[in-house]
């Protein structure tokens, strides 16, 4: 399966921007997110050491960005997504429990 290409968005002050990985697929995004951090490392300055961040904004909405708080050389992943919780029956007090 072939991912699409990643996103840039508009550049800020972090770095040179910040790319959106949006994928249906497993497959399809370890591709895209692969795609985006070597396009990163390949715009990586010299004077300014950055790691790469990439932070899950959804099921199938990532960012990868350069940042600072991210040591030289590491790439660290956080999750961000805010997932409804939804209460599981623990079976007791119902029939199926008893």
């Amino acid at each position: 399966m072939n991912a699409p290409a990643p996103e840039r968005s508009e550049p800020d002050r972090r770095g040179p921007g910040v790319l959106h990985v949006i994928a249906e697929s497993p497959d399809a995004l370890q591709d895209g997110l692969d795609a985006a951090v070597l396009q990163l490392r390949e715009t990586a300055t010299n004077d300014r050491p950055q790691g790469i961040l990439i932070t899950r904004r959804s099921r199938s909405l990532f960012t990868v960005e350069t940042s600072t708080e991210v040591p030289y050389g590491t790439t660290i992943e956080k999750d961000r997504w805010h997932r409804q919780v939804v209460p599981r029956a623990t079976g007791m007090g119902d029939e199926a429990g008893q």
